[in-house]
This record gives structure tokens, C-alpha cells and sequence, in this order.
């Protein structure tokens, strides 16, 4: 009865928001399955691909200081508005123009719209929501985003063999693009419907600043760095998805497309449960748990054992290691005050791409001059640091707050 209560003083900026992100999850969805194979198509070999994908990862970590001060200087709608047609003209622009210099400059414009919704999500999610309503909300934007990706992926893949038929394999990924560009603009009718915080208090780009230095304590510090471990093992293998199961297993891309979706509704299953997980283990645990379970069905991808077993460790692994995400937003935020939410947000963003944007140059340098599957030996390391990671600080954490409760016993004595 309490959570039904909960779900009706929910905001609607909230509901809008995730619209949005539903429509913003697609776009990227259609973008990181597409653009490494439409580039090969093209002509490009494995390092170009992966240098563009990590220039466009690098330009979302990048752009989350400006987007930061975008956010506050100019307020959210009119932020979102300029994110959402800078991912229309990059991705569409990217497949229309072949020149190398014009590919680089549009998934720079692609990023860059994209770090507008990124930067922004944890903050707009806590200043909407009250305390009890935040992990049920991080969890459904969560779930949101990951049927957004699955969408992209199974009707991506659906379109690109549908017309095959009709088109060469690049002229149909090219049509796709330009499909899922004016989708993009379609979120400016939800934004149009957002209001404004009624307390927003902008800061200038000095104070602005200033609010970096003052939360860079040594508990955000060392979660930047887990966060970015998870960032450099997720980039080298995660963005080349579709390029391995294309490439190494020699499927069709309607098979590709299936896989990937059914990998992405792991993660909707994960973000649907995870709430549940979290309230009897706690958030830490909850974390802990899902990223060790996920490294065995990681490691099952590099060995595949037919398409049936493949599926089901893509599924696993995007699951388990993906449904902790919610709980990483949520911690974050409630590690520094109110008014440094844009501040955390938009460093989260920032270690989580270019670290991301640091694994996907590595991982293309490893795919063409090692192996296909080298990058997943990799990532299984930098998981098994980062979790190791994760657990000292949440041990420092609950040591530190037993001390404190300790110490504020002694003084009420």
C-alpha cells in the first residue's frame, strides 16, 4: 500500500524524463550496434572503428563539464533540447558523409548530446524524487534505458535484414541511422512538457568549479576509480559486441540483433529485481554480488560454445553486472550534499567515459593485432580490481560510521 502511495507522488518531470531516456537509450542502442559494422561495410579497419567509438565516448566524458554548467547556466529543458539535436545531426550526418575528418567531428557532436542527459540523469532523478521513492526510480530509469538499448537492437537487427534485401548492407544501416536521428527529435515534445526546478539557484562557471575541488575527498576519489576500472573493462568489449559476434562467430546480423536484445532484457530483469536484492542484502552487498556472479559467464563469452550457450552467458553477464548500476547512482549522490549533485553527476560521467573511451582504443588495438576474444581476459581483470576496490572502501565506510556512532554514544553519555 506504502509503494502504491509512493508511485502517485512520483513527479511528473520524473515520467517525462524517462520518455527521454527511453528515446535517448535508443538512439545510442542503434549507434553502438551500427556503427562498427556500417564503418567495416565502409571500408574502415578495427582500429578506425575503434577509435571512433572511443573519440564519441571520450566527447561524452569530456562535454560533462560544460553540460554541468550547461545544466544550471541555462536550465534542464533547454539543456535537453540542445543534447537531443546534437544526437540527430551526429548520428545521422555520420552516415551520410564517408570522409574520415566528418565522421570524427559528427561522433564528437553525438557525444557531446549525449553527455547532456548523462550528466544531468543522477541529479534530475534525486532532485525529483524523495529518499524513499530514489532506488525504485533509479531501478526503473535503469529498466527504461535497457529496453530502449534491447528495442534498438532487435529492430536494428530486424530492419537491417529486412532491407538487405532491397539495399546494400551499408545503404541499409545508413537508412537506420537517419531513422533513429528523427526519433531523437521526437523527445522534444516531453521536454517541452518539463518545468524547471522552482529553487534553482545557478551558479557562474567559477563557482561552478569550485564545487569539483570541494567534493574530492578521499571516498569520492576512490569511487571515481572503481568507477573508472569498471569503465576501462566495460569499453574494451562491450561496444564491439556486435563486431565479435558478426566477425568471430561469422552470424547474420538479424542473429546479432537477437542476441544483443536478449542480452539487454538481462539488464531489464536485473534493474527489476535488484530493488528487491538491495533491500535484503543493502546496496554494497547487492554490488558486490552481482559484478563477482557476472566474471564466469564474461569469461563463457570468450569461449563460446554455440550460439544457444553464447546467448545465455550474454544474458547472464549483461544482467548481473549491469543491474548494479542503479545502486552506483544512488550511492554516488548520497555521498555529497544537495548542491554538489550536478558537480558528482557530472564526475561520474566524466571517469566512467574516458576510462570507457580509454578501453574501447585498447580493446580495437587487441581485437586486430591480437585476437577477438584477448579483450575478455582483460576485462575479467580489471572487475576482479575493481571489486576488490569497491569492498576496502565499503569496509572503510561502515568501519568509519562505526566510529562515528561510537564516538556520538559517548557523547550523549
Amino acid at each position: 500500500m506504502e509503494s502504491i502511495k509512493n508511485v502517485r507522488k512520483i513527479n511528473k518531470n520524473i515520467y517525462l524524463f524517462l520518455i527521454i531516456n527511453l528515446i535517448a537509450s535508443f538512439s545510442m542502442g542503434i549507434f553502438n550496434m551500427f556503427v562498427g559494422i556500417y564503418l567495416k561495410e565502409v571500408g574502415y579497419q578495427e582500429q578506425f572503428v575503434g577509435n571512433i567509438l572511443s573519440i564519441n565516448t571520450f566527447a561524452i566524458a569530456i562535454a560533462s563539464i560544460p553540460s554541468a554548467y550547461l545544466i544550471e547556466k541555462i536550465g534542464r529543458k533547454k539543456s535537453f533540447t540542445l543534447g537531443f539535436v546534437c544526437i540527430s545531426i551526429g548520428s545521422s550526418f555520420l552516415v551520410i558523409f564517408k570522409n574520415p575528418i566528418i565522421i570524427i567531428l559528427m561522433s564528437i557532436i553525438n557525444g557531446f548530446g549525449m553527455s547532456i542527459k548523462s550528466t544531468a540523469e543522477g541529479m534530475y532523478i534525486v532532485e525529483n524524487t524523495c529518499e524513499e521513492q530514489r532506488v525504485s526510480v533509479f531501478s526503473t530509469n535503469f529498466v527504461i534505458s535497457n529496453v530502449g538499448m534491447m528495442s534498438a537492437s532487435f529492430l536494428g537487427g530486424v530492419l537491417s535484414s529486412y532491407m538487405g534485401n532491397y539495399f546494400s548492407p551499408k545503404t541499409a544501416i545508413m537508412y537506420i541511422f537517419i531513422m533513429s536521428s528523427i526519433l531523437s527529435l521526437i523527445a522534444l515534445i516531453p521536454i517541452f512538457f518539463m518545468k524547471e526546478p522552482k529553487k534553482l539557484k545557478s551558479r557562474n562557471f567559477k563557482d561552478c568549479i569550485k564545487g569539483y575541488i570541494s567534493i574530492l575527498n578521499k571516498n569520492v576519489i576512490s569511487f571515481m576509480i572503481y568507477n573508472s576500472l569498471i569503465g576501462i573493462g566495460a569499453g574494451m568489449i562491450v561496444p564491439f559486441f556486435s563486431v565479435y559476434l558478426k566477425y568471430s562467430m561469422n552470424i547474420s546480423d538479424g542473429i546479432v540483433g537477437s542476441i544483443l536484445s536478449i542480452s539487454q532484457f538481462g539488464c531489464i530483469v536485473g534493474g527489476m529485481i535488484i530493488p528487491f536484492i538491495s533491500a535484503r542484502l543493502g546496496k554494497q552487498r547487492s554490488i558486490i554480488m552481482c559484478q563477482l556472479i557476472s566474471i564466469p559467464f564474461l569469461l563463457s563469452i570468450a569461449f563460446p560454445q554455440g550460439i544457444f550457450i553464447i546467448t545465455v552467458s550474454f544474458f547472464m553477464r549483461n544482467g548481473l553486472m549491469n543491474m548494479a548500476m542503479p545502486l552506483i547512482q544512488n550511492l554516488s549522490m548520497e555521498m555529497i550534499e544537495d548542491k554538489d549533485r550536478t558537480n558528482m553527476s557530472s564526475l561520474m560521467s566524466l571517469s566512467g567515459n574516458i576510462s570507457r573511451a580509454i578501453g574501447i582504443a585498447i580493446g580495437g588495438f587487441l581485437m586486430q593485432n591480437v585476437s577477438y576474444t584477448a579483450p575478455y581476459y582483460f576485462t575479467v581483470l580489471f572487475y576482479i580490481i575493481a571489486v576488490s576496490l569497491f569492498v576496502y572502501i565499503y569496509k572503510q565506510g561502515a568501519k568509519i560510521k562505526k566510529e562515528s556512532l561510537c564516538i556520538n554514544l559517548i557523547n550523549k553519555d
